[in-house]
């Protein structure tokens, strides 16, 4: 389950539930009682589909956007990713190697702060170029060489 599904899952589920409790208490025949209760466990159930396919949905329009980045012919839009990471990199060399030095002469330069939110992007993206350029090698591999990775394979089968 996705970001939104994870989200949307319990907060339906509690809403849900409260209302099969309140049903539970109306004084009705049993069987009454059991459609009403099945009819709130299918509406649950349909709305957690729903908020599935909406995450799929996402993913797929996420995934659109970076295949026409990559196809686009600008070089800039190509390489906005990497740019980032270069960046980030060159940040942090600064504030770990560069500035050390930099205050053993005698400079009174600080650091660069950088925000959390942004660090935790730079590793979502290194970790996303570590595992792919990972599952590329394995690939590579002579013989039955596959990486399955959330129930899709990845790789050549010799």
């Amino acid at each position: 389950m996705g970001g939104f599904a994870t989200v949307l899952g319990p907060l339906v589920g509690q809403a849900f539930d409260g209302l099969a409790k309140i049903i539970g208490e109306f004084h009705m025949s049993p069987e009454e009682k059991v459609q009403a209760q099945q009819a709130i466990a299918d509406a649950q159930a349909q709305a957690v589909a729903a908020a599935q396919t909406y995450e799929v949905q996402l993913n797929t329009i996420a995934g659109e956007n970076i295949r026409a980045d990559a196809a686009s012919g600008d070089k800039f839009t190509q390489r906005a990713r990497p740019t980032f990471m270069y960046v980030i990199i060159a940040v942090l060399g600064f504030n770990y190697i560069g500035l050390p030095f930099a205050q053993i002469w005698g400079s009174k330069v600080g650091p660069i702060v950088l925000p959390g939110d942004l660090l935790t992007l730079f590793g979502v993206c290194v970790t996303g170029y570590v595992m792919s350029r990972s599952a590329e090698k394995i690939a590579a591999l002579p013989g039955d060489s596959q990486v399955s990775v959330l129930g899709m394979k990845v790789g050549n089968k010799s």
